[in-house]
């Protein structure tokens, strides 16, 4: 370190001499990121093309030559700050400063004069570069790098140097909480990458910075999380450059939109499935960055927080609880370690409800552990819900309809997570808990008791069970994606054992810019053994067969298929959509038949409808015609992607 620190300090050092001009090219993305790591929410899309120029000796300036966005959601505008947009030239000065110094500032540079009495080093490990023009072997260290005092500004994470002449090579690193100067800074990952040219010179290749902000006295299950990516190519050394050029400002920018499309190599969208935002990318895609950086995050919020795990959990209305009011509060007494509390109150029975819930993750961030204690948790039969927590409220309140066929739980579950390999986790758990009934019908609004659905019967008592489920992910590729999973429970209920299995293929298909998108889902099950009605298979109605009576087919058996087409007629206003599908349910046992109303389906049953969205497709309107021997059915809808906030 003694050795790289000297390299920069030394006037002048051997790149000094070098000038260049280069060209770079990026994108930053803004979007809305789950803690359970599930789909991210892409609200805005930004991409730049920027020139960077050196002098001999070592001025820089920065000409962003071409600007343009895209909106994918309805946000406010904002303009983001200027390090965003540009390429970081020289690895950082002595203080390095994030977000033009509003997120970080005065962070010593640990190859700064003031590296050494701030940080402890170590090499971790070390690496050969080879290449054909190269005249042999570079030898490069891995040195990590850790504060002495974690109670002040300093960065935590790794710093590459060629073992021969201490070169920077590439720095991976995150922040101390003291670092951060947003409250709402959850964390800050950076990833600096040199690469070599004419044999002798390391220089800017490629850099990711990615902020994660929340709310500072709220914990909610989302944060917004802005990931700047730039590229840069196509060096020139010696080029020939109007006198006084430098003398200019560091960097100059034209506005958004003032350069026409060949400013710029890539596409808009080109690489969102690259990075884990596009429709067909299933899920989070963890970033190498965040891979390599996460045994190093710590967060820069506060400990204890006021929680809320969605919309619904806040306030939410349906037939077994009435009006349901609650809240929470969350606390982080170590960084890979969190506890949530939960408490609700159900106006139908002047009942309270509550979770205690607990996540432990590895150092590696490999495997997690989860434990929930719990009282009268809502639960819904399946399997699928027909609606998110916020819409079905609105539809109780305001037309006296739920989509619900409500029962509780109370008991205790632990669940292990692992992550094994890419795209791939399995997840193994337990749970003991007792079900009950709802006791009494609420209804508010137009309707009455006689014109609701009544509450079906549920089995109740004690149900223990073991689960399993393996997934595996396909993406990463610009237009398609698809992801598998299978979820084995094997349990015990009324003195005798069960089993149950499920199946799912999703896949998802969209054109580049996304004018144009399809999404296929698949779903089997099969249970063996005594069960409570309640966890059997119900199709019909909203969520899976529209057309066709709610839930009105139930049983033993399932297969579901159903597919979604939609075409851009007016971004991010109007947008036409096709929908399809097809199921079938059978082993229906009397006592279900007469319990449930319900009956199999006799063979397939499906649907065809179409609809429109609008408000960036967050609202949707669609009408399905229900085939054979169906019904027409209007469906009001939020988009899906939003349904775990709500």
């Amino acid at each position: 370190m003694r050795q790289a620190r000297e390299l920069r300090e030394t006037p002048p050092p051997p790149t000094a001499s070098v000038s260049y001009k280069a060209r770079a090219e990026g994108h930053v993305y803004f979007y809305l990121d789950r803690d359970d790591g599930g789909e991210p929410v892409p609200m805005r899309v930004d991409q730049v093309a920027v020139d960077l120029f050196r002098s001999g000796d070592g001025r820089t300036r920065q000409v962003i030559r071409g600007l343009r966005r895209q909106e994918l959601l309805p946000i406010q505008d904002f303009r983001y700050y200027i390090d965003r947009l540009t390429a970081v030239q020289n690895g950082f000065g002595d203080r390095i400063a994030i977000g033009e110094g509003r997120d970080v500032r005065d962070v010593p540079h640990p190859l700064g004069s003031e590296g050494e009495g701030t940080y402890h080093y170590r090499i971790v490990d070390s690496l050969t570069v080879s290449a054909p023009t190269l005249p042999g072997p570079i030898k490069v260290y891995e040195l990590e790098v850790h504060p002495r005092d974690e109670g002040v500004p300093a960065l935590i994470g790794s710093v590459f140097v060629e073992a021969d002449t201490g070169a920077l090579v590439r720095m991976l690193f995150t922040f101390t909480p003291a670092s951060y100067v947003d409250p709402r800074s959850d964390r800050i990952t950076v990833r600096l990458e040199h690469a070599l040219w004419e044999e002798t010179l390391w220089l800017p290749y490629r850099q990711v910075v990615e902020v994660r902000r929340e709310i500072p006295q709220l914990d909610l299950p989302v944060g917004s999380v802005i990931r700047a990516t730039l590229e840069v190519t196509s060096y020139e050394f010696d080029p020939v450059m109007e006198p006084g050029f430098f003398r200019g400002p560091r960097v100059t920018m034209v506005p958004y939109g003032a350069a026409d499309s060949t400013e710029f190599r890539a596409g808009l969208m080109d690489r969102m499935a690259e990075e884990g935002l596009s429709p067909v990318s299933m899920a989070r895609i963890e970033a190498e960055v965040r891979r390599q950086a996460r045994t190093r995050l710590v967060s820069g919020l506060p400990r204890l927080r006021v929680h809320a795990d969605a919309v619904s959990s806040v306030l939410r209305a349906n037939r077994a609880e009435g009006v349901h009011l609650g809240l929470g509060t969350s606390f982080a007494p170590r960084d890979r370690f969190r506890l949530v509390a939960l408490a609700g109150y159900q106006s139908a029975t002047g009942t309270l409800s509550g979770t205690l819930r607990g996540r432990l993750t590895t150092e590696d961030g490999l495997t997690t552990t989860t434990f929930d204690l719990y009282g009268r948790q809502l639960r819904d039969a399946g399997p699928r819900t027909a609606a998110s927590g916020a819409v079905n409220t609105l539809s109780t309140l305001l037309r006296g309809v739920d989509y619900t066929d409500p029962y509780f739980a109370s008991g205790i579950r632990l669940g292990v997570d692992r992550e094994v390999g890419d795209g791939a986790s399995i997840t193994i758990g337990g749970r003991v808990e007792e079900l009950s009934g709802a006791t009494a019908l609420w209804t508010r609004g137009p309707g009455s008791s006689a014109d609701q659905r009544p509450l079906r019967p549920v089995g109740e008592g004690v149900f223990v069970g073991t689960d399993g489920a393996l997934r595996y992910r396909w993406a990463g590729v610009p237009t398609w994606g698809a992801e598998a999973a299978a979820v084995a429970t094997l349990g015990r209920w009324d003195g005798g054992g069960n089993l149950t299995l499920l199946a799912r293929l999703d896949a998802r298909f969209a054109a580049r810019d996304l004018s144009r998108r399809v999404n296929l889902k698949a779903e089997a099950g099969r249970t063996w053994g005594a069960l409570p009605q309640q966890m059997l298979f119900f199709v019909g109605g909203r969520g899976t067969l529209p057309g066709h009576g709610f839930r009105a087919f139930g049983g033993r058996r399932f297969v579901l298929a159903t597919g979604e087409a939609a075409f851009a007629l007016a971004p991010g206003w109007l947008t036409a959509r096709l929908l399809a599908g097809a199921g079938a349910v059978g082993v229906t046992s009397d006592a279900l038949r007469q319990d449930w109303g319900v009956t199999s389906t006799g063979g397939l049953r499906g649907y065809a409808g179409v609809g429109l969205s609008t408000l960036f497709d967050i609202l949707r309107i669609d009408g399905a015609w229900g085939l054979p021997g169906g019904s027409f059915e209007v469906i009001l809808s939020i988009d899906p992607r939003l349904r775990p906030y709500l």
